[in-house]
């Protein structure tokens, strides 16, 4: 039976460049690549409708060209964005995402959009009531327009049976000891990468606070991400590694985004976490074997083929 995932917030458009980096001023360079993208959640989003997913979208695009593009981008994936609020004269989250091909290497310069404030509506009450799980990234929790709407995402979380998975993200940083509690408490996977453990661990890195994080909250499942040494699930039962693919790597960007979407599509479907690991680790290494993300997360043939060459021994469900 197919799942349904509702997605909230973090909505961008990536003006993706392809450079020689560091950028340096005065030193200028003449491009190998110029793309207009989906991005942030897009990925998520966009991966976890490949892997066979219903995905619909709650937060906002602009009322400009880029959030035109993102919303022909999303119905043409048979996203569900009809509960989106795009207020007159508003513009779209985008982000430069700076990428060096021939070092793997990446930097993102974003620029929050602006316009209205963007509350918690009865569609949006009636996507989450359809949904089998709702995902939150961090980028979400420090967008100001947005504060209505996360809020009354989280109200309705604490009111109701659905599964949260928060993706943490650099920016969840900013958020204060009280703000991380409430989301936390209604969390049932976490995913993050090592950098990002201090954020919600009052300042504590390694696995240590990672375990200690559990125990404060001792449904949680924690997803460490490893890049290409793979991810590392904490459960209340066990603790295991599950080892990354040798690809090529050709771009990174995306990668952490795309892994999020295959990895609650397998959790979903009632894999074990070692396969869910597995799963989310193969659709991040065919992510970084080739350049772009957003529209060009892999599908599941891709998964699977990555898994077969792998001797993964899992075959995804139809």
């Amino acid at each position: 039976m197919t799942k349904r995932l509702a997605t909230v917030g973090d909505l961008v458009v990536d003006i993706v460049l392809d450079a020689r980096l560091p950028v340096q001023a005065d030193a200028h360079q003449t491009l190998k690549r110029l793309e207009f993208e989906a991005g942030g959640a897009c990925t998520t989003v966009l991966a976890g409708r490949n892997m066979g997913l219903d995905v619909s979208v709650l937060g906002t695009v602009g009322d400009d060209s880029q959030g035109r593009m993102l919303l022909d981008l999303l119905s043409a994936a048979a996203v569900d964005t009809s509960a989106l609020v795009i207020p007159e004269r508003s513009t779209t989250t985008t982000v430069v995402a700076l990428t060096d091909s021939a070092r793997g290497d990446h930097v993102f310069l974003g620029h929050y959009g602006v316009g209205a404030d963007i509350g918690f509506t009865e569609r949006a009450e009636r996507v989450l009531a359809s949904a089998d799980a709702v995902f939150i990234p961090g980028y979400t929790l420090v967008e100001a327009r947005l504060t209505g709407l996360v809020d009354g995402v989280l109200d309705w979380l604490a009111a109701h049976e659905s599964r949260l998975y928060f993706d943490v993200g650099p920016f969840a940083r900013q958020l204060s000891l009280t703000q991380l509690d409430r989301v936390l408490a209604l969390t049932d996977t976490l995913l993050l990468t090592k950098d990002e453990i201090p954020f919600v661990t009052a300042g504590a890195g390694g696995l240590a606070a990672l375990r200690e994080l559990r125990r404060r909250y001792p449904t949680l499942t924690i997803a460490l991400k490893l890049a290409q040494a793979g991810c590392r699930i904490i459960t209340g039962a066990d603790e295991m590694h599950c080892p990354g693919f040798a690809v090529k790597v050709v771009d990174t960007v995306g990668a952490g985004d795309a892994f999020a979407g295959a990895f609650i599509w397998a959790d979903l479907q009632g894999y074990s976490p070692l396969e869910c690991g597995t799963i989310a680790n193969a659709m991040g290494g065919s992510s970084v074997e080739r350049a772009g993300a957003g529209t060009k997360a892999p599908t599941r043939a891709d998964v699977q083929a990555l898994l077969d060459r792998q001797n993964a021994g899992i075959i995804l469900s139809c």
